[in-house]
């Protein structure tokens, strides 16, 4: 029959491997649930990684579309500039014709000044000229109207008396030889 012994031995055993069985069962279960929660945990930083990863390639996204509009409009400054610096040299060499067309102007000014200064030095000494030539004159007629005025009419002019108008009005004066 049964041996109690046997099976009080047998049930022990059992009982301790079941025991030991649960006890491994249960570390098992522990670490598998510790393992669990690790990786939980991991896959819940892996998906805020993610999640952040995904904000960041948005911001750089983003960021990309700001430098692309920056560089549209300083291609577009650039330009604007490039024409305002084309249309300031056009200006620039505008003036500086303009500047040389005054310089040349005002050298054909001053050479006309210079002209016209000249013959007004011309015109002044003939203006003097004519004045003294007309003073000469003015002397030389009245000196000839004095002669006429006292030319002797006489066949004999050597009379000792002195000349003889042939005026009679002036038979009271003396001739006097003008200077």
């Amino acid at each position: 029959m049964i041996n109690l012994a046997e099976l009080s031995t047998a049930l022990g055993t059992l009982v301790t491997t079941f025991t030991a069985l649960g006890g491994v069962g249960i570390w098992k279960y522990r670490k598998m649930n510790k393992r669990l929660k690790e990786s939980e945990t991991k896959l819940s930083e892996i998906a805020v990684q993610k999640a952040t990863l995904d904000f960041e390639k948005e911001r750089v996204n983003h960021l990309h579309e700001i430098i692309e509009n920056y560089n549209k409009t300083e291609v577009e400054h650039s330009q604007r500039i490039s024409e305002l610096n084309h249309a300031l040299n056009v200006k620039e060499d505008e003036l500086r014709d303009k500047t040389v067309q005054i310089r040349n102007l005002t050298e054909k000014v001053y050479k006309s000044e210079q002209e016209v200064n000249r013959v007004q030095d011309l015109l002044n000494d003939s203006k003097d000229e004519i004045i003294k030539l007309t003073e000469e004159r003015d002397e030389e007629r009245q000196l000839k109207e004095f002669y006429k005025r006292w030319r002797c009419e006489k066949s004999i002019c050597k009379d000792p008396d002195g000349r003889i108008p042939p005026n009679t009005k002036l038979s009271s004066e003396t001739y006097i030889h003008p200077e």
